[in-house]
């Protein structure tokens, strides 16, 4: 197995443990508030920060995907 495939199975592994571990229930404030109003709410830091690494987790296998059906 070359780096190129370790460096994929640990992207992907990497994406499917974000996907796991992120409840998407806990995403919205509990406040009390009205549930239409808390739809347009912004996400915290934390979200951001696990929504942009998922989205460069993503990038990075769909290259790393392509670079491996152009090596093989």
């Amino acid at each position: 197995m070359g780096l190129l495939e370790s460096f994929w199975f640990i992207i992907a592994f990497l994406i499917i443990g974000i996907v796991l571990l992120v409840d998407p229930k806990n995403s919205a404030p509990s406040s009390g508030t009205n549930s239409m109003l808390q739809s347009f709410s912004s996400p915290s830091e934390g979200q951001q920060f696990i929504y942009r690494s998922s989205a460069v987790l993503i990038a990075s296998f769909y290259i790393s995907t392509t670079a491996l059906n152009f090596t093989s």
